[in-house]
């Protein structure tokens, strides 16, 4: 089973590589089951219906979320309706739509959950390991996969470590910086503390390098703009999982500038 995972799209030139790169790899690796963050979408925060749909016609199978999930309303009309988003499951306070959605490729269950970092996050959350482990107790699965959505690499790693074994697959997501220690840890599972950002290659992090930089120098707050011009990057990764030994044979990271 190959699986290919895209880190956060963000804003209208995340979306345009998205169009141009990701029928392309699904074609050329022939993937087996996609999923990708879409927290950043719609102009930079949340993912509006138009794109959610848009998404699953390029092939995508699964839309994990994170910090910005219910920051464009338009989430609330259509997010229990549906089968293939996964917001955040360790939320103080529950919300709409699903903490974890089970998908069926070449006869096995795949489980895809999503938590939120603790260190350096506005938001309150339960512990992500604890969450989890709840996760693993309850939802029976062939394969675990796990989008940990957080600043700290620290907090990401301890919890690859802690997991090792027991979730096939853990990325990072949040901090739209591709990191460079993908690998097999020790009991099998395939980790990278985080996948990078599918979106301007230019500006800070998907924004107007200007905004963000007054910011520094100013310490004002500047409302955000998406980096509309210049080059555009595809970050993503591709894992080979061996449905039969449960394992994780290959690990290709992608970081497709254009």
């Amino acid at each position: 089973m190959r699986i290919l995972i895209v880190g956060d799209v963000f804003s209208k030139l995340g979306r345009a590589s998205l169009e141009e790169n990701l029928p392309r790899l699904r074609q050329e690796y022939q993937i087996d089951f996609t999923i990708v963050n879409g927290e950043n979408t719609s102009h930079g925060k949340g993912i509006n219906e138009n794109h959610y749909k848009w998404m699953l016609s390029l092939g995508v199978d699964a839309i994990t979320l994170g910090n910005h999930s219910f920051h464009n309303k338009d989430i609330y009309r259509y997010i229990d309706g549906v089968n293939n988003i996964i917001r955040p499951c360790n939320y103080i306070k529950d919300k709409p739509g699903k903490p974890y959605q089970q998908f069926t490729c070449k006869n096995k269950t795949i489980t895809v959950f999503q938590v939120l970092g603790q260190v350096f996050m506005q938001e309150h959350v339960l512990s992500p390991f604890e969450k989890t482990e709840e996760i693993l107790q309850n939802v029976p699965s062939d394969i675990y996969i796990c989008d940990f959505h957080g600043e700290a690499t620290s907090e990401k790693i301890a919890f690859a470590h802690h997991f090792d074994g027991r979730i096939h697959i853990i990325y990072g997501t949040h901090t739209h910086v591709q990191t460079n220690d993908a690998r097999i840890l020790p009991k099998g599972t395939a980790f990278i503390t985080d996948v990078g950002m599918t979106g301007p290659h230019e500006g800070v992090i998907g924004v107007e390098k200007e905004i963000v930089i007054a910011r520094f120098l100013q310490e004002t707050k500047h409302r955000f703009t998406p980096q509309n011009t210049g080059k555009r990057q595809f970050n993503g990764i591709i894992i080979d999982f061996n449905e039969h030994t449960q394992t994780s044979t290959i690990f290709q990271v992608l970081n497709i500038v254009e």
